[in-house]
């Protein structure tokens, strides 16, 4: 299968045109093949409906009856029964969505270490992401991309370009470098080329590092206009996290943002924002409770 096609719509938050290129040649029963259709079906709401014709059945199977119990044992007895980089990538997602972090990255390290093959890039992408969410180990996420490069001498596929260019940017993002260089063409060129309501998110964030305020009002007036509005499965999945950058907006340019973020503690107050914004209230009200 030309996987070049998938991976640049899946990693854009095109994931229904990404389905539809894997769905072209429903004959590929691959891992690879496989692994794209059951995440693109996630990203969408849809992963109870898919069903596995490859090796990864097992693992599958019990990924979706995870992630809909919360129930990890299965999923964990079936990739060590079938221990390939794609089954351990789905283990370590279904424990990160847990919020079970550390072991999440301990499974990506697992699969890290030793001889690489298939599957590598995206769970060296995955390591990178559950890294970075926690701020005091967004080095230990540059580390493990630093670690894969170095491990592949960077002879990586075209077609995996755009992941390694993503873990790049989320470590760059996370520890404020390169913030006006790579990170800002790489999702300039993103969003002009395949523009999604993921990429012009990425680029609005690269402006607002960089204090462009004009240009990212812009972005958020276009995400707001009927184009981007109409696209209700993107604006579905990607309307907290443009909320989420117009309150940063808002207060860069110096606007109340009590009523946006109220907006946002209801329609998702187990966002990283909100729930910062719970725990900084919390402590206020213990202050002035002591001193009270």
């Amino acid at each position: 299968m030309d996987m070049f096609n998938v991976k640049q719509q899946y990693y854009t938050g095109n994931y229904k045109e990404a389905l539809s290129y894997v769905e072209k040649q429903a004959d590929d029963n691959s891992e690879v093949a496989e692994f794209y259709k059951a995440q693109c079906l996630r990203a969408l709401g849809q992963i109870e409906s898919f069903q596995s014709q490859s090796s990864l059945k097992p693992v599958l199977e019990a990924y979706v009856t995870a992630l809909e119990s919360g129930n990890l044992s299965a999923l964990e007895n079936a990739v060590s029964t079938h221990k390939s980089l794609f089954s351990l990538n789905f283990l370590a997602s279904a424990l990160a969505a847990q919020g079970e972090l550390e072991s999440a990255l301990q499974t990506c390290n697992e699969g890290l270490t030793g001889e690489l093959g298939p599957g590598a890039t995206e769970l060296a992408l995955l390591a990178v992401q559950i890294a970075v969410l926690d701020p005091r180990k967004a080095s230990k996420g540059a580390q493990i991309l630093q670690n894969y490069l170095a491990a592949t001498e960077d002879t990586y596929s075209n077609d995996d370009e755009i992941i390694i260019n993503l873990a790049e940017s989320y470590v760059n993002f996370a520890l404020g470098r390169e913030v006006s260089g790579s990170n800002f063409y790489f999702f300039e060129e993103l969003s002009q080329t395949l523009p999604s309501w993921k990429t012009q998110l990425a680029l609005l964030s690269s402006h607002l590092q960089q204090s462009n305020i004009p240009e990212a009002q812009a972005i958020v007036d276009l995400l707001e206009s009927e184009f981007y509005q109409t696209q209700t499965e993107s604006a579905k999945l990607y309307t907290t996290e443009l909320m989420a950058n117009k309150i940063t907006l808002a207060a860069m340019q110096g606007q109340h943002i009590d009523e946006i973020r109220q907006s946002l503690l209801e329609i998702s107050p187990n966002h990283p924002l909100s729930q910062d914004y719970n725990t900084n209230n919390a402590k206020f009200d213990e202050i002035v409770a002591r001193y009270a």
